[in-house]
């Protein structure tokens, strides 16, 4: 299972064509500089270090818009949290981020990339629940420095239970350690095939939010001239289906009993 996603990742990075290249910008000039600095997170399958080399969704756009712009990048993963703090502080110049206020205010927003759904899910048999309230006194796990929203963040009403990623924390839902998991609907349809677990174990609870990540500038890098360049990019991997080809991935994952 691991070599084959190692080549399915692989293929989603493939270089594009020239001639998908962005029309009405020219990267001339810009290839001399150093690169530009971005940071991706290293949540499964977002961001992934296998092989010795970074392998994930994010990681397979961040190369398309190498590929799209011409324009070199270094790609480092991070935790999210970091990433959040490193796009702030100035650290990278540019990195994917859940849209949201701080969001919004700690950054400048570029453009939309990737719409995602944040499930609970629990182990099949489990009592139903059908909100957020019925969260009462449950143990819920999630993805440490993940935001699900502001009705979920600050919520009191049940015990969080922080974990490294989706696999650990379905794993610890199956062990009856945690009684329901959240996470986006990517990285749990990805853990769920890499641990082979299906709805005969596993079953949908609710769908929490929805939830969309777009691309960022650091208001403190000194690359805020590339902005309209990756502005034109994204428009362009829009429009040739580079971006469903990458993000749309989910759904050949996900048990059908998952896909409304």
């Amino acid at each position: 299972m691991a070599a084959v996603l190692l080549m399915f990742f692989a293929v989603l990075a493939r270089p594009l064509a020239a001639d998908e290249r962005s029309s009405g910008h020219s990267s001339e000039g810009l290839l001399s500089v150093e690169p530009v600095h971005f940071a991706t997170t290293s949540v499964k399958p977002w961001g992934i270090r296998a092989a010795g080399t970074n392998q994930g969704l994010l990681v397979s756009f961040v190369e398309a818009l190498e590929q799209q712009t011409g324009i070199p990048i270094a790609n480092e993963l991070q935790p999210y949290p970091r990433v959040v703090h490193s796009l702030h502080s100035g650290h990278v110049d540019f990195a994917i981020l859940f849209d949201s206020e701080f969001s919004k205010q700690a950054a400048i927003r570029i453009g939309h990339i990737v719409d995602t759904s944040m499930i609970v899910v629990a182990r099949t048999g489990s009592p139903q629940m059908k909100s957020l309230d019925e969260l009462q006194g449950k143990k819920v796990g999630l993805i440490r420095g993940s935001k699900y929203g502001a009705a979920f963040d600050e919520a009191t009403h049940f015990k969080r239970i922080q974990v490294s990623n989706m696999e650990q924390g379905l794993a610890m839902l199956l062990r009856d350690r945690v009684d329901v998991m959240v996470g986006t609907d990517q990285a749990l349809f990805w853990a769920m095939q890499k641990m082979d677990v299906g709805a005969k174990r596993l079953s949908k609870v609710f769908v929490l939010a929805g939830a969309t990540g777009s691309l960022y500038a650091s208001k403190h890098s000194s690359r805020l001239d590339l902005i309209p360049v990756y502005e034109r990019a994204l428009q362009t991997l829009r429009d040739n289906g580079t971006l469903d080809r990458i993000f749309d991935t989910k759904y050949e994952w996900a048990p059908s009993e998952f896909i409304d």
